[in-house]
């Protein structure tokens, strides 16, 4: 990765004369920076074809293709704007600071889904343009500061929205084509994931599962047709459904990205005895539980263990109104796919540290 920062400055405001007698202002500093850095292709030839010859053909020494190339592929370049202001109060008993930032990328690199017929899943292009911009923000105090007794409690949370901004044209498709990408962890767990202009970079892309049809304990998936919202095989929730995930389309689903995440920080000492608690936290969002398809299926993994949550919850002919469909060793085929059964609120708080500490006196 190569960086130039192109400008950085700050201004200690409170070192100005109009604030030098302020007996509540006792740190006021504004800050900004912009600066370009740029990402090189993970792939070291990925804008030409490569030849390995570490297979054989009919016992013989043998090359093939192991790469389909690029030519066009280039760094991805990012451009940062941060403006930030900074504050102390009440001789720096409380301190905070507001900063905005900006993330403009272009010549995004992203592995994009090619046709298996080249005997490739996937090549690294340059996609689009996708644009990072949010706050920052930290307060902290002390609260009780005197001889025997300290408590300080600080908070921080950062603000977050990632677009899509522009997407390339690509070979065989036209500028402005969505583009279906998977989580690169790997494995049936993963999440599928859609780039498309003027929607969240995490944008969650699969089926919307409509719950369960009380009647029989059927999975019900909703159609979704862009031109008819009444389009199914019966109507469910005054919306069009079906039970065949195949008949439904996919669709924007949920958002990985929260609306506020951060922490907690609390500090209490007494005559060297110190107890502190750091907590993190997440509001919004969305996450994908792909190990909960191994574990709450209803009948494609036949000869598994389910959950005690799925067992707890199922349908059957005396819990009519039960959230998980009823079990059954019929269904050939993986009914969760990828769908908003799958996907879960991403809020929560949570304890991440406690130290109880004592601290020696000086004469030790």
């Amino acid at each position: 990765m190569g960086e130039f920062l192109v400008a950085w400055g700050a201004w200690s405001i409170h070192k100005e004369t109009f604030l030098e007698n302020n007996e509540v202002l006792s740190e006021l500093r504004l800050r900004g920076s912009y600066g370009t850095n740029g990402t090189l292709p993970t792939d070291n030839f990925g804008w030409r074809t490569l030849t390995g010859f570490t297979n054989k053909y009919m016992e013989q020494p043998g090359g093939s293709i192991i790469t389909i190339a690029d030519p066009n592929l280039q760094w991805e370049s990012n451009y940062n704007t941060n403006i930030a202001l900074e504050f102390g109060l009440l001789q720096q008993r409380v301190t905070g600071s507001a900063e905005f930032f900006n993330r403009n990328s272009r010549s995004l690199l992203q592995n994009v889904p090619v046709s298996m017929v080249t005997g490739f899943l996937n090549t690294l292009r340059n996609v689009g343009e996708i644009n990072n911009r949010g706050l920052e923000m930290n307060i902290g105090a002390d609260i009780v500061r005197t001889k025997d007794w300290r408590w300080n409690l600080s908070l921080n949370g950062t603000i977050l929205k990632s677009v899509v901004t522009k997407l390339y044209k690509q070979a065989g498709a036209a500028a402005g084509q969505d583009i279906i990408w998977n989580d690169p962890t790997g494995g049936d767990a993963r999440a599928q994931f859609i780039y498309r202009e003027g929607e969240s970079t995490l944008a969650f892309y699969g089926y919307e599962w409509a719950g369960v049809n009380p009647e029989n304990g059927k999975n019900v998936w909703y159609v979704n047709d862009a031109n008819d919202p009444n389009a199914g095989d019966f109507n469910f929730n005054g919306r069009g459904a079906t039970y065949s995930y195949s008949k439904a389309n996919r669709i924007i689903i949920g958002n990985g990205i929260p609306k506020l995440y951060g922490g907690v920080n609390t500090d209490l000492e007494w005559n060297g005895i110190s107890l502190n608690l750091n907590f993190i936290y997440k509001i919004g969002g969305q996450l994908y539980d792909g190990a909960y398809k191994d574990v709450a299926d209803d009948g494609y993994y036949w000869e598994r263990i389910r959950s005690e949550i799925y067992y707890g919850n199922m349908w059957t002919d005396n819990n009519k109104n039960g959230t998980q469909p009823q079990l059954s060793g019929n269904d050939l085929t993986d009914p969760m796919q990828y769908s908003t059964r799958q996907l879960h609120n991403a809020s929560f708080l949570r304890l991440k540290n406690a130290t109880l500490a004592y601290r020696l006196p000086a004469r030790f």
